[in-house]
């Protein structure tokens, strides 16, 4: 009984340890990625403020090589639309917690981990109602082609292409042709 009873104890002890480093590594991700993501100008329009995120429960943490690297993928709502954000923490092996469980690690010393990357995943960015990614670490430029500025570039292309034939029909009509005349 006693044997029973440690091993349910020792296994009840392992599930809470690795839900509460989760809950910490979540925590951390989204303590890196909050200033980020609020000030970003993208998701701001793409979204609309304010940003609510959600609990930690709806997210993924999973983490890597003894500890040291961890992903975290959690969800933005805004006013008009939600996005994944994914964070990618990498922690240099070693440190004064070398031998600490990564509970411990990370609950001690958060300041270790180092965002390798950080993107988000929006709807609606590409034609066909794709999702599209955007590096939150870079500072890139809108991206052009989108559904409404290739419609504009279409019917300007088709506006030029349909005045230039409409002109020689209104020309070739103007001029009298040698089988009209009857001679």
């Amino acid at each position: 009984r006693t044997a029973v009873a440690v091993g349910l104890a020792a296994a009840t002890a392992c599930v809470v340890e690795d839900a509460l480093n989760d809950l910490a590594l979540w925590r951390i991700c989204v303590e890196r990625a909050s200033p980020v993501v609020e000030k970003h100008p993208r998701l701001l329009r793409s979204l609309g403020a304010p940003f609510r995120v959600e609990p930690w429960w709806n997210g993924s943490v999973t983490s890597r090589g003894s500890g040291n690297l961890a992903s975290c993928v959690y969800l933005v709502d805004g006013e008009r639309a939600s996005c994944d954000v994914q964070v990618v923490l990498v922690r240099g092996p070693g440190g004064a917690y070398a031998y600490a469980p990564n509970l411990i690690r990370n609950l001690a010393a958060p300041e270790q981990w180092r965002v390798a990357r950080m993107e988000a995943i929006l709807p609606h960015e590409k034609k066909a109602g794709l999702p599209g990614r955007v590096d939150l670490l870079r500072e890139e430029p809108e991206p052009k082609g989108g559904a409404r500025e290739n419609r504009r570039d279409r019917r300007s292309f088709f506006r030029e292409r349909w005045r230039g034939l409409r002109g020689w029909f209104e020309r070739s009509r103007g001029r009298a042709k040698p089988s009209d005349d009857g001679k």
